[in-house]
């Protein structure tokens, strides 16, 4: 079978399915419940589609300067109107491409387990790159480390110390991950900055923005499971092998 594990990150696999953002299911129904087109300039249009999850009932907006047409699909008591995306023009199977910018920015949202100051500055980040804003992107990342290094107590004079210091705090992490941070640096030199920039840089940063998810998600989220799943197992022994009672016990 070909592998399609691609799908795994789109925001949209086609019409009817895409990767929750809020929930975060793989491969779950969505619908367009409403949408609306403004004036971007005076010569522009866009529009802007909300998006529903059918799991969770959570909502998203996209935006496009495209011409997406959606096609009524029906109506319930409790969701209103329904729409979905029309092939009319536009490749199904590449919906994203459609959009300059979404909320959240992407289909990943950083666990609540993790410190919100993190999780505003990479949500922030996400939202720089979105826009091409190369500069204000590298800068949150930057930011992010700094904060994760206050709060893990990282030591280190610069940043590249602190990187290495946060390396060694916290073996549980992938070391690469870390390394790859260490290329934030490169990136927030003169020769970067809003509307002048090179794929390859634009790219970079998204391999440092998802590294940092990582950290993160391993640092705070990881552990947390474990601990839960822990409570689960011994709450299932105590059910199957209840404790014995003392001897001369009332029963």
């Amino acid at each position: 079978m070909t592998d399609q594990s691609h799908l795994d990150s789109k925001y949209f696999v086609d019409a009817r399915v895409y990767n929750c953002p809020f929930c975060n299911r793989r491969h779950v129904a969505y619908h367009v419940y409403d949408y609306v087109s403004f004036n971007w300039t005076a010569q522009k249009t866009c529009t802007a589609f909300f998006v529903r999850c059918e799991s969770c009932g959570k909502k998203s907006m996209h935006l496009s300067f495209g011409q997406l047409k959606v096609s009524h699909v029906g109506t319930t008591s409790d969701r209103g109107n329904m729409y979905r995306f029309s092939p009319d023009g536009v490749d199904l199977a590449d919906l994203d491409s459609s959009f300059f910018f979404s909320v959240p920015t992407s289909f990943f949202v950083l666990d609540e387990r993790v410190p919100r100051v993190l999780r505003d500055l990479l949500t922030e980040a996400e939202g720089c790159l979105k826009s091409n804003y190369l500069t204000g992107a590298s800068a949150c990342a930057r930011k992010i480390v700094y904060e994760l290094g206050v709060l893990s107590n990282a030591t280190g004079d610069n940043y590249e110390d602190r990187i290495k210091s946060l390396k060694e705090l916290h073996p549980e992490v992938d070391p690469a991950f870390f390394d790859t941070l260490l290329t934030i640096q490169q990136l927030t030199s003169t020769k970067v900055h809003e509307n002048s920039y090179d794929g390859w840089e634009s790219k970079h940063l998204r391999v440092i923005l998802v590294s940092l998810g990582e950290v993160l998600h391993e640092i705070y989220v990881v552990p947390a499971l474990r601990a839960d799943r822990r409570k689960e197992v011994l709450a299932l022994k105590e059910n199957l092998m209840p404790k014995a009672k003392a001897p001369g016990a009332e029963g």
